[in-house]
């Protein structure tokens, strides 16, 4: 049974900026913390359902990391998800949704999907190490995305 790990920050940009920001993967250097570097990035460009992306980064400058995913569901302004063919995890889901605010903001939902491991083990794994890691993670993706969008 996959694990569920959902945040919502509120930015000061509109969805459809948001989501303009979101679907060129270009930006993912904006919003990485220090500790992961994009090695490279391998994309026919942005966000379009079935495109494939490739990212190899490096955790802590030490672990190296291979993601190969696919843009599975693309409807601008609103919706964005991507899921992880290969890479480290069993299963990667990852969702934007955008909920446009009176004010001209938005709301950036974002909820993973994941499974680290098929077994009881990699469930632990999935609800504590992992959940913790990507706790992190986003709050500090989340407070870049916040300075980028109140740009």
């Amino acid at each position: 049974m996959p694990s569920t790990f959902r945040a919502s920050p509120r930015l000061a940009a509109s969805a459809e900026v948001m989501f303009a920001f979101h679907s060129d993967p270009r930006n993912i250097v904006h919003v990485m913390p220090p500790t992961l570097k994009l090695v490279s990035l391998q994309t026919d460009g942005p966000a379009q359902e079935g495109r494939l992306l490739e990212l190899r980064c490096r955790d802590w400058g030490i672990i190296p990391m291979r993601w190969k995913c696919r843009w599975k569901t693309v409807q601008p302004p609103t919706v964005l998800v991507d899921e992880m063919l290969e890479g480290p995890f069993a299963q990667f889901v990852h969702e934007h949704r955008f909920e446009p605010l009176p004010d001209g903001g938005c709301l950036m939902h974002d909820t993973i999907t994941y499974t680290f491991g098929r077994s009881w083990w990699g469930k632990v794994i999935s609800e504590t190490a992992v959940r913790l890691y990507l706790m992190l993670l986003f709050a500090y993706r989340h407070h870049r995305t916040r300075l980028w969008a109140s740009r």
